[in-house]
């Protein structure tokens, strides 16, 4: 049977939980944990490039010792919709619990590869110390580094397509 948890994310400033829901744990390393985790919000949720949707499943990877965690989200016909990276201090996780800081920077990626930085207005708003600007600044670069490099959880990133025909 799968180890189940709690995720808690908090809002940055407030200390207060955002958002608490539960997952099964399906890899954990002394560097990250996976959490498989159902979508179960009934409204659609549009992210502009796709839409999240009751059903969708997502595998979290929280990571011990980076600004980031990633959700690689799949639709209920199991899918590839992209991955949602948050930027976060590192994650608190224990043996039932992982709790995360949302600081509002975000990072979604399409199963093409292109990543577009969002909320960017959100992080700017934020009253944080400048060193804790400045790791959530340097998280989003190693971010789109491993996205670049295609370094799991970004492997699954679909190779360029070539055009044929004569030269």
């Amino acid at each position: 049977m799968a180890q189940r948890v709690t995720i808690t994310k908090v809002g940055h400033g407030s200390g207060r939980a955002a958002a608490v829901y539960a997952g099964e744990v399906v890899h954990a390393d002394e560097g990250v944990t996976v959490v498989r985790c159902p979508w179960t919000r009934e409204a659609p949720l549009d992210l502009g490039p796709f839409v999240l949707e009751a059903g969708d499943v997502f595998l979290e990877y929280y990571f011990r010792d980076e600004w980031f965690s990633v959700f690689q989200i799949h639709g209920a016909d199991g899918a590839l919709k992209g991955w949602y990276g948050n930027i976060t201090a590192p994650a608190e996780i224990g043996a039932d619990a992982i709790r995360w800081i949302d600081l509002a920077l975000d990072l979604l990626v399409l199963p093409d590869g292109r990543a577009l930085v969002v909320d960017e207005d959100e992080f700017t708003a934020l009253a944080l110390s400048p060193d804790t600007a400045r790791q959530a600044r340097a998280g989003l670069a190693r971010l789109q580094r491993w996205v670049r490099e295609r370094r799991p959880p970004f492997d699954r990133i679909a190779e360029p397509r070539t055009s044929g025909g004569n030269a």
